[in-house]
């Protein structure tokens, strides 16, 4: 009789263990509603959420602040840019006319929809410290209000990342400010959001940035009156701007939290030496001094090989620098509105991931989830609901 019930016990305890949920993230971006129509419609909103729910995602990486537009109407972008009315400082400005729903509101719609299927929302401030991919000049609508915004270079011309991705002065308070104040806005206006991501533009800055009035005359104080070398590549320089952008992680950390602690706090940078070496982000300091909730690197690669290379590079860092840390891979799907991932290649790197005790993905973009093929290599590796690791 003894034997009996204790075989029923351990049957009962391993029937538990085996439908127990596992954690992990499964993520997905949403870009600007140019590229992409999930916001346009509640429909819409209701038709990508149900899908993430049958491929057994659990978050959304919501573009928020593109093309110094916010996707919601942002009285922070109002007051920067004395744009009137509020609609035009909103990226869904041409399509909302046209949305009803009982909120008429299609940010509070998705994370109310996503909500109710156990699916997290966080705000992807893409654009963060860059004004422009092409050009800043100033028209541009914040220039126009605030020059003292604008990055230069060491030519004396607008700062930039190889001749694109222009970029706002991140080593000066007021553009620090700016940044702070719209993120504040977000969470304030949406409480019910799960967290806010900055990615390979927040903080960041090129390499040749640093050359403008204030950043110069700040230097010159704090080195007995000597200028910044002209050579961008000067180590003191470099960790002097990087010292500067590493505080500036910390400050949105402890300005997130002070707002609301349950908001996570999410980087998503480009793999480690490459993003120090080129947009300035040390982020194994922003982990190591537990700046970052989640970490998301981008390991955009198109063969097995060179991503296992880039994955096991960063899980390194990462358990070097803090091993608690929430740690995903980002993985490429699309780009350019065509899809590069071939179905062998993502169940491959999927794989690569759980050989190295990775659980966590995070894919660019939605627009692939619609392919017939990519949703049936997701059925085949996500086949059960996995809950959102906690904070």
């Amino acid at each position: 009789m003894r034997f009996f019930v204790f075989a029923v016990l351990i049957f009962a305890h391993s029937c538990c263990i085996a439908s127990e949920t596992p954690q992990a993230i499964r993520g997905v971006w949403v870009p600007a509603p140019k590229y992409t129509k999930v916001m346009h419609s509640y429909q819409q909103i209701k038709n990508f959420v149900g899908l993430l729910d049958e491929l057994n995602f659990n978050a959304i990486y919501l573009v928020s602040y593109a093309e110094s537009k916010t996707i919601y109407k942002s009285k922070v972008l109002q007051k920067y840019t004395g744009k009137q009315p509020l609609d035009s400082t909103s990226l869904l400005q041409p399509y909302i006319g046209k949305y009803n729903s009982p909120t008429n509101d299609p940010v509070k719609d998705l994370i109310v929809l996503a909500h109710q299927k156990g699916i997290k929302v966080f705000f992807w401030y893409e654009y963060g410290f860059m004004g422009d991919i092409k050009e800043m000049t100033s028209n541009h609508p914040l220039l126009a209000n605030n020059p003292k915004f604008l990055a230069l270079g060491n030519d004396g011309k607008p700062a930039n990342y190889h001749q694109k991705d222009y970029y706002f002065n991140a080593y000066h308070p007021e553009v620090q400010q700016y940044l702070l104040e719209l993120i504040k806005e977000g969470i304030s206006l949406y409480p019910d959001v799960d967290g806010i991501q900055g990615d390979d533009r927040l903080p960041a800055m090129p390499k040749n940035s640093g050359y403008d009035e204030f950043t110069v005359a700040k230097y010159k104080k704090e080195h007995a009156g000597s200028a910044p070398p002209n050579d961008f590549n000067n180590i003191a320089w470099v960790n002097w701007r990087l010292d500067i952008l590493n505080d500036f992680a910390g400050k949105l950390y402890k300005s997130v939290k002070a707002q609301n602690k349950n908001v996570m706090v999410s980087f998503a940078p480009n793999p480690f030496p490459w993003s120090k070496e080129n947009l300035m982000q040390d982020w194994p300091n922003w982990i190591k001094n537990k700046y970052c909730d989640l970490l998301v690197v981008q390991c955009y690669r198109y063969n097995a090989d060179a991503y296992k290379a880039t994955v096991t590079e960063a899980n390194t860092i990462v358990k070097q620098n803090n091993p608690n840390q929430l740690f995903a891979t980002g993985i490429i799907l699309m780009e350019g509105g065509n899809i590069k991932m071939t179905p062998e290649l993502l169940k491959q790197q999927v794989q690569i991931n759980r050989s190295l005790g990775i659980n966590n993905e995070v894919y660019f973009y939605n627009q692939a989830l619609a392919n017939d093929t990519i949703k049936t290599v997701f059925k085949e590796i996500y086949p059960q609901k996995a809950a959102f690791p906690k904070n």
